[in-house]
């Protein structure tokens, strides 16, 4: 080797610890930004827990009202309770015939880092409207955890029913619901609105209304690549409707999908929608514009009623459906029954 070509490698390799050095610097000086930033996070999580819970606790109390919120005494959501079934295809299912939660109705769930979150029109507490129940399970469905409710900051006066939840790509999830406490007159539009959430426990309304239409409730919303399908329920014509988005926020009706059952809830695997109608009724779909029967359904043999399905994927790669069920209720639900909580009866003119 040559005399000048040995001090030529010796600068190379110095170059090039130098560096190695400055990477390992830079590396260093990023984790206390990091570390500042998740403290940052847990802190506005904090506040967050406390404000939700606050907003949520004063315009409950000025809602109070036991004449109209006389849930013992009233048909609906207080009969109702939550079960789930299991299956490994979208089509058969396994009831558990287990109880997970009561004085509750219209199921929603989400999977997100192996827990299921469950949230649910709770109707537990008389005098109050429906309050965002929440249970959890950390083991696929073996155990629950005790009933909570879920916060919504900036909610107002609305009331929380149908509650539809979704797991965004950054991990955060959206629940997507009607507001049960507007009573449209015949005709006029029904409103969906929605809430984001970090930790699935406390929410901050997010403005605007994601969609509005006649007599439409209990929303299901998926997102296949670009597009986001927003369901809903018409109960009057016994039918589900269906309506685009390219952002979640904005959604515009296509039109019918399915006629002959409405309280839809729609799952997406391998080029096919799965539509699960009260009943519960199952349809299939290429495109999710338009759905047909399959015949497939599933009842429960614990109630008459079994309706509002709600269906997830475990890291297993089986299912679980969640639904609603009614002990005692007359065989052959009517107009509005298995859309879970109704709107309440008007006030008594003094």
């Amino acid at each position: 080797m040559s005399k000048l070509l040995t001090p030529l490698l010796i600068l190379t390799a110095g170059l090039l610890l130098l560096g190695a050095g400055c990477e390992k610097e830079e590396t260093s000086t990023s984790e206390p930004e990091q570390a500042q930033e998740q403290t940052e996070q847990v802190e506005e999580e904090e506040d967050l827990a406390v404000t939700a819970k606050q907003d949520f606790e004063e315009n409950r109390a000025q809602q109070k009202d036991c004449q109209r919120y006389n849930w013992p005494n009233r048909e609906g959501p207080y009969n109702n309770k939550i079960s789930y079934a299991t299956g490994t295809d979208l089509l058969s299912w396994t009831d558990s015939e287990e109880t997970i939660a009561e004085h509750a109705s219209v199921p929603g769930a989400v999977y997100r880092d192996g827990i299921i979150y469950v949230y649910f029109v709770d109707v537990s507490e008389e005098c109050y409207p429906e309050a965002l129940g929440l249970i959890k399970s950390t083991d696929n469905g073996a155990t629950w955890s005790a009933k909570e409710t879920a916060y919504i900051k900036d909610l107002g006066t609305k009331v929380t029913a149908d509650p539809a939840p979704i797991l965004l790509d950054d991990g955060r999830i959206r629940i997507y619901y009607f507001d049960i406490s507007a009573t449209p007159e015949p005709g006029e539009d029904f409103k969906i609105y929605s809430a984001i959430s970090q930790d699935g426990v406390n929410f901050i309304q997010e403005d605007g209304i994601r969609f509005s239409n006649p007599g439409t409730l209990d929303p299901d919303v998926i997102k296949v690549g670009a597009t986001w399908r927003l369901y809903t329920g018409d109960i009057e014509n016994d039918s589900t409707i269906s309506a685009t988005s390219t952002d979640g926020l904005n959604f515009t009706k296509e039109g019918t999908a399915f006629s002959g059952g409405a309280v839809p809830d729609v799952f997406y695997q391998d080029d096919t929608y799965y539509l699960y109608t009260a009943g519960i009724n199952i349809a299939t779909s290429p495109d999710g514009k338009s759905f047909t029967d399959t015949g497939k359904s599933f009842r429960t043999q614990m109630g008459v009623i079994t309706a509002d399905p709600s269906v997830i994927e475990l890291d297993d790669e089986s299912y679980l459906m969640l639904y609603k069920y009614q002990e005692g209720a007359p065989q052959g639900p009517g107009p509005g029954e298995p859309g879970g909580p109704q709107p309440p009866p008007p006030l008594p003119v003094n």
